[in-house]
């Protein structure tokens, strides 16, 4: 297989960065194995966040409270009780235990535990609709049986919602583009782009935006969605980039991408500085190699993986927090942008090949 070796590269890879977070899991709690009752707080439940933060003003978030027995012994009478930090809003659905909730306190009656058998009770939790600084609150976990009582606290951190700093980046970058625009209609650069160039990106644009997001819809690959979305997005850009051949056909290429978004999806004018990102830095790529548009394997791989680190990165510390506010943990991040790299990757050297063969077929 001519790809043979990379793809089992990038396999080894994803494996292992995804054996990892199980490794340092396995290793807490094989910890607690020492107490005779064991007793923690998981919030949020969505593995793709990070760990103990909350963001002011954002929706609900789901908690878990472990209740575990690692003993030998059974253990009778269990009762938990949860003292909510003040500003947090808890709701409790309906569990198979009974549980009361009386302020920011909360009790559930466990009842009796095996050795090794565990319980687990759900709530939500509200973060404050919004908060001036960073601040930590705890947790107080009290767990009271006939052998006695345990008592901890988890703490959870809570950060506030995207500064104005950050809104006025987006603002910058609708400016920027609206500066781009004025450059391009004073110099004349769009004069530069024939029709069938224009045609060529539109219909480029088209399968982007439409066929490839409405099979990411369909089929919900999970953490992989940003590797298989990146592969065909790259090969299109090769392809379009060998098409055109002229400067600017990257950003023109992902900011028809967006437009298209706008009128299918429903997508919002504020990802504009997002699609702009994705295209200005592989045309500033083809200048600084001198107008080489995707003519070798190395740097059509070069602009696939640019891309998709750019991308990764404005989207997962920029976007996603302003849009969603949410806080993704550090190492789910590292993965998206392992997985951006390696669909960089095998969409540079797929696209190449793809876009060699094309390279006579223009509209």
């Amino acid at each position: 297989m001519k790809y043979g070796r990379i793809f089992i590269l990038i396999l080894v890879l994803v494996l292992a960065v995804s054996w990892a977070p199980g490794v340092s899991a396995s290793e807490a709690v094989s910890g607690s194995s020492a107490s005779s009752l064991g007793c923690s707080l998981e919030i949020p439940l969505d593995n793709n966040l990070a760990p103990d933060v909350l963001v002011a003003g954002h929706s609900w978030e789901r908690a878990r409270v472990n209740i575990e027995n690692p003993g030998t012994e059974p253990l009778y009478n269990i009762t938990v009780f949860i003292k909510v930090p003040e500003g947090l809003e808890t709701d409790l659905s309906t569990q198979p235990y009974l549980i009361t909730k009386e302020g920011q306190k909360i009790t559930a009656e466990i009842g009796d535990l095996a050795p090794g058998q565990s319980a687990s009770l759900l709530l939500d939790v509200k973060p404050p609709a919004s908060i001036e600084f960073k601040k930590q609150v705890a947790f107080t976990l009290q767990a009271v049986y006939s052998e006695g009582v345990q008592k901890s606290e988890h703490k959870v951190s809570i950060i506030p919602p995207p500064s104005w700093m950050t809104y006025f980046t987006i603002l910058a970058s609708l400016l920027l583009f609206v500066g781009i625009l004025a450059a391009i209609k004073h110099s004349g650069a769009l004069d530069l782009f024939s029709t069938v160039d224009l045609i060529t990106i539109a219909l480029l644009a088209a399968v982007i935006a439409v066929v490839f997001r409405y099979l990411s819809k369909l089929i919900n690959l999970g953490w992989f969605d940003g590797l298989v979305i990146a592969i065909p997005t790259v090969v299109l850009m090769v392809v379009a980039l060998q098409l055109v051949r002229k400067p600017g056909t990257a950003t023109l290429l992902f900011t028809c991408v967006l437009l298209i978004s706008m009128v299918v999806w429903g997508s919002h004018i504020m990802w504009l500085g997002f699609y702009l990102a994705e295209g200005v830095v592989v045309d500033l790529q083809v200048f600084l190699f001198r107008m080489d548009y995707a003519d070798r394997r190395l740097t059509a791989v070069i602009y696939g993986v640019s891309r998709g680190v750019v991308s990764t990165l404005v989207f997962y510390m920029l976007y996603a927090p302003v849009e969603w506010k949410i806080s993704y943990a550090p190492w789910y991040i590292g993965l998206q942008l392992a997985f951006a790299c390696a669909g960089g990757l095998i969409g540079g050297l797929l696209g190449y090949d793809t876009a060699v063969k094309m390279s006579g077929a223009r509209l």
